[in-house]
């Protein structure tokens, strides 16, 4: 199963997800880029706002129900609303799931050929879920805490920098998207479980939204031609 959650309040954006990028709502581009990948999978969204779910409703997605308000706050985890809408995928559809793949519109730029790519990785033995990453160009070595005086205080053992090509690259979640399969979400909780693989991805599709500045980014990437969903 796809998932979409996309709450209708937001404090660093707000109503974000209805936003117009590039002419379209926000949840818009993540709509059509499930609908071009064509994996055939039961595509829901999981929100609290009419207008958002009559929007998704529209570009191809399920919206069997709406999101308890409990689960549309800030203090909420991605994993109770996810565990929200399988519980009710489950219970009130009869739909059993064996995978859930998230995907948040806050990540507009993810490309179709993504959702495939992540299916392959996933079908490696072992595999307990695939997350979208973005390369770091530092290793722990070359990065800094601020002791309380100022001083830059290294995290890792000095590296020299001129070395490049013999520092293993260093990812960090970028969160255009989550795989994952149910037994391991039921079993430890968390959309990070043990046996996990990353899936690269450019710099351009793991721009997340969440602030002005952010917004800002994702508007010059439209203005400079990149193609709509």
């Amino acid at each position: 199963m796809i998932l979409v959650p996309a709450r209708g309040g937001s404090k660093g954006l707000p109503g974000k997800n209805l936003r117009s990028l590039g002419g379209l709502p926000l949840i818009t581009w993540t709509a059509r880029t499930i609908e071009a990948a064509g994996l055939g999978a039961r595509a829901v969204l999981s929100t609290d706002d009419p207008v958002i779910a009559a929007v998704g409703r529209a570009e191809g997605l399920e919206t069997p129900f709406l999101r308890p308000a409990e689960l549309a706050t800030d203090d909420a985890t991605m994993v109770s609303v996810v565990e929200h809408a399988l519980q009710w995928m489950e219970r009130e559809a009869g739909y059993p799931v064996t995978a859930v793949m998230l995907l948040q519109p806050t990540s507009p730029f993810r490309r179709a050929r993504r959702l495939h790519e992540a299916l392959e990785l996933f079908a490696r033995p072992g595999t307990e879920a695939v997350i979208g990453v973005d390369t770091i160009l530092r290793t722990p070595g070359l990065l800094y805490r601020s002791a309380a005086d100022g001083r830059l205080v290294p995290l890792g053992a000095w590296e020299d920098p001129t070395r490049r090509q013999d520092m293993r690259p260093v990812l960090t979640p970028n969160g255009t998207l989550y795989l994952i399969t149910r037994e391991s979400l039921c079993r430890t909780g968390r959309m990070f479980p043990p046996r996990l693989l990353g899936l690269p991805t450019d710099r351009i599709e793991g721009i997340d939204i969440d602030t002005p500045e952010d917004w800002a980014l994702a508007e010059a990437v439209v203005a400079a031609g990149l193609p709509k969903p």
